[in-house]
């Protein structure tokens, strides 16, 4: 395991939704699809893999949380998500 990876691994955590909504303010929350895997996605981002992250993107497998999804967690703040930060993103699936 490359020293990302091993890293990314190291700071993977487990939050509510009350402790991601700061983020939220700062446009900096993206949702990624419970199918992939939440430390290789973000490797992917931190090693600038556009071609991975682009297509994540168009399957809509990587992207910001829609309205509804919204209006859903705050009425649940104890939601629980896994989450990694890979500046300036905030990269959280639901769990």
């Amino acid at each position: 395991m490359d020293d990302i990876r091993k890293k990314l691994q190291e700071e993977l955590d487990t939050v509510d939704w009350r402790a991601l909504r700061p983020q939220l303010h700062r446009d900096s929350v993206i949702l990624v699809a419970s199918e992939l895997e939440l430390v290789e996605v973000a490797w992917c981002v931190a090693q600038d893999r556009s071609k991975d992250v682009a297509g994540w993107i168009a399957a809509g497998q990587l992207r910001k949380p829609g309205a509804e999804e919204l209006t859903a967690w705050e009425r649940e703040l104890e939601k629980p998500f896994r989450m990694l930060v890979v500046a300036p993103y905030v990269l959280i699936q639901p769990v």
